[in-house]
């Protein structure tokens, strides 16, 4: 018998425009209800096979960038080859702590995230990397102006 979360996932999937039947909406139901939010192609294969989906990589990656693309997913963008994804996918920031493999959410207010990250340069100084990622805008929504470009150091390429 199909859970109440199983039934919200495939109504989510189905509000993005994909099929609710299938592996698909299965998938993305473990994937949120993993205990950690951020999951890799390997730990994701995991669930897949514990919950019963059999599926090859080839077809997770694929299954995994739809549900990115689709707005059920989020992808979080980091120094390492492989991707990781982010069962909260909505706005938010994240703190990867390199030493230990850790990732957190940092789902805090703009003073808090600005305080956390002078701390953290305070703390650890020469070992803070802060990567500022400006999303583009989601279809249908009001198209937020890009700021001019300042003064700063001139983007590398051919002389002009």
């Amino acid at each position: 018998m199909a859970s109440t979360a199983d039934d919200a996932t495939r109504e989510d999937v189905r509000r993005a425009g994909l099929a609710a039947e299938g592996p698909l909406p299965r998938l993305l139901s473990l994937l949120r209800a993993a205990d950690d939010t951020h999951i890799d192609a390997t730990e994701a294969q995991r669930l897949s096979a514990e919950g019963g989906i059999a599926i090859g990589r080839a077809k997770l990656a694929d299954m995994l960038d739809t549900l990115v693309a689709h707005g059920l997913l989020g992808r979080v963008p980091t120094t390492a080859g492989a991707p990781i994804y982010d069962t909260v996918n909505r706005p938010h920031s994240h703190m990867l702590d390199e030493a230990t493999a850790t990732m957190v959410d940092l789902d805090v207010s703009p003073e808090t995230l600005s305080a956390i990250i002078r701390q953290a340069i305070a703390d650890q100084p020469g070992r803070v990397e802060v990567l500022l990622r400006i999303r583009a805008p989601q279809p249908g929504a009001a198209a937020v102006p890009r700021p001019v470009r300042g003064p700063g150091r001139p983007r590398s390429g051919p002389a002009r």
